[in-house]
């Protein structure tokens, strides 16, 4: 029986035998080429044709759900597989090639992921196919294990004032917006959130809201107002009352305080959000059939956003604020602390929100605060001291150009110091019309007027000095009222200058570095010691002696004449100063006299050092 038994067994052995040398024996000489079905497979997997790819694989139904896991979870924007090179010998040795693969996904959340993993293809039946196992995709995946990226959400930092107050919070805001399809009597809804609205924003006009709700896109709507949380939840009942009226709310960051540095906090406002915000996390895991996290494959952790300073002072801020709120005229307050050059206020009232950012940009003439850089020019170039005696008379003529001075007042021979205190505009034309052309030129950027600042977080001008083309208009500009400009900023900066000694670099945001367009001009020892005394006197003698009480204050006024629209000749009214390390300018636009600015200051300081 046995020898039958081997003879029925041979057959099927045999058989068997050939099956196993078909697949492990050597290629012959014309074996096809693997690298043609890697390179096939490689594509497939790129494009995500996972039925393409897996029908090379030894296991095709396997493959193919294990790469479409992987593919559904990552969701990758790319993939890109390159294989190694087929080596030959071993080709043709084993009837096996083994080679690394260079994997790299592009991914939403990761951004790019590379590793390597190791393929092994094998000639079976005349036919090169991938032995399939899941270490194809990566080398740590498991049967039955998924890839997935898993973000790590990150902390925000805060926009902060110099005391570490909150500037920037984040606010629940109502839009309230009105449907013109669902409104059928636009005129009474318009009145109604007019009688509604207007306690809380009085610039609201029945007529306008009437207008734009007839105008607007019945899909779209108009939004009438956007209501603070605080302010929507007084009128949310009435609101909910109209028909065809809708509310919808959304979270901002918005200042903490509303209106807060208005001027200033809308340029700040998206330049500290790109430092706020902090960069999430990631890691890359493999996850089991039930979406356990298994192993982290690749990870970056989250960043949380800084903490970024502004250098307003809060309460200095409230204190321009508050005093601003009075004048009825544009008008505005800038502040700067003269040692470190941090700007402390950039406060605008309604009216000069009106017109644009006029505080950090606005140029006009600056009329006798000018005499700051005249009187500078004067003792560099002309040798000028406090007691050297000068002439003031009520009037002079240079070129058939006449120049006065407020109402002709006439000193006749002063010292300088009281030419300055007293604000000689004819004194101050004969020293600017004496020097070189260029002289005004090179005495302004002393204090930063004429130069360009790159301020981290808001947009500044400092106006101009152009060098005089002829004595009249040096003569004009040497008490400010030719082609000089200045800003509420620059004249802030020139009385911190004066202050600090040399110009302090102005800064808004902490830890970040302004620059310059040019070096600025040393200032000399002379200059620097004869602008207080000189800005003292304004105070104690001169055209600001509303300001004694606060003490040690130094100051200079300053109007300067121009025609409106109407034809009428107005006079812009300035009065910058420092007291302590406290350096400001406040300007009234058409405010005419320099008296008006003298108590908006008197009103600023009240709130911001105190008497």
């Amino acid at each position: 029986m046995r020898p039958r038994k081997v003879q029925l067994l041979t057959p099927l052995l045999l058989v068997l035998a050939m099956m196993a040398a078909a697949c492990t024996a050597p290629p012959t000489a014309d074996a096809p080429d693997p690298a043609t079905v890697i390179a096939a497979y490689a594509a497939a997997w790129q494009r995500g044709d996972s039925v393409a790819a897996s029908v090379v694989t030894t296991e095709p139904a396997v493959a193919a759900q294990a790469l479409d896991r992987v593919a559904t979870d990552l969701q990758a924007d790319e993939l890109t597989v390159t294989p190694g090179t087929v080596d030959n010998s071993q080709l043709t040795s084993t009837g096996t090639v083994t080679m690394p693969v260079d994997v790299s996904w592009e991914l939403e959340d990761a951004g790019t992921w590379t590793y390597q993993v190791q393929w092994t293809w094998s000639l079976r039946n005349g036919e090169w196919k991938l032995n399939w196992l899941p270490a194809n995709i990566h080398p740590d995946l498991g049967p039955q294990q998924g890839l997935v990226v898993r973000v790590t959400k990150a902390t925000d930092g805060s926009l902060v004032d110099r005391d570490d107050n909150q500037v920037i919070s984040p606010i629940r805001v109502y839009s309230v917006v009105a449907f013109r399809d669902k409104i059928t009597d636009i005129p009474g809804t318009a009145a109604n959130l007019a009688k509604i609205l207007t306690p809380i924003e009085p610039s609201l006009k029945e007529a306008e809201i009437s207008a734009q709700i007839t105008a607007a896109e019945p899909n779209v709507g108009y939004t009438v107002i956007n209501l603070r949380d605080d302010a929507y939840q007084r009128v949310a009942d009435q609101l909910a009352a109209i028909a065809g009226v809708s509310t919808p709310s959304e979270i901002r960051n918005l200042p903490v305080t509303k209106d807060f540095a208005k001027s200033v906090l809308g340029q700040v406002t998206p330049v500290a959000d790109e430092l706020i915000k902090g960069t999430k996390g990631w890691r890359i895991v493999t996850l089991d059939s039930t979406g356990a996290e298994l192993a982290i494959l690749a990870e970056q952790p989250a960043v949380p956003g800084q903490k970024v300073t502004l250098t307003l002072d809060t309460k200095i801020q409230r204190a321009a604020e508050a005093a601003l709120a009075k004048i009825t005229e544009p008008a505005t307050i800038v502040a700067i602390e003269p040692s470190t050059g941090e700007i402390l206020t950039v406060a605008q009232n309604t009216p000069a929100n009106a017109l644009g950012t006029i505080a950090m940009s606005g140029q006009y003439p600056p009329g006798s605060i000018f005499k700051i850089i005249t009187a500078t020019a004067g003792i560099d170039g002309a040798g000028l001291r406090l007691k050297s005696q000068v002439a003031c008379p009520g009037r002079w003529v240079i070129d058939s150009r006449p120049i006065t001075n407020s109402h002709e007042f006439d000193l006749g021979t002063v010292d300088f110091t009281t030419a300055f205190a007293k604000s000689c505009n004819t004194t101050f034309a004969q020293v600017a019309s004496s020097l070189p052309a260029d002289a005004l030129n090179g005495a302004a950027k002393e204090y930063g007027v004429g130069l360009d600042f790159d301020i981290k977080g808001v947009i500044s001008l400092t106006g101009q000095s152009p060098v005089a083309e002829t004595v009249v208009q040096a003569a004009e500009d040497g008490f400010g009222q030719g082609v000089t400009l200045v800003t509420p900023f620059s004249a802030a900066l020139m009385a911190a200058t004066v202050a600090n000694g040399s110009m302090p670099t102005p800064v808004l945001l902490r830890d970040n570095t302004t620059t310059i367009n040019e070096p600025v001009p040393p200032r000399s020892e002379a200059a620097k010691s004869s602008l207080p005394v000189m800005m003292r006197a304004v105070t104690a003698i001169g055209t600001g002696t509303q300001l004694q009480e606060f003490g040690e204050i130094f100051l200079k006024t300053g109007t300067a004449e121009y025609t409106n629209e109407e034809g009428e000749i107005r006079a812009h009214a300035w009065t910058i100063g420092y007291v302590g390390d406290l350096a400001f300018a406040a300007l009234i636009v058409g405010g005419d006299d320099s008296i008006y600015t003298n108590y908006l200051v008197y009103d600023f300081l009240v709130g911001a050092v105190g008497v």
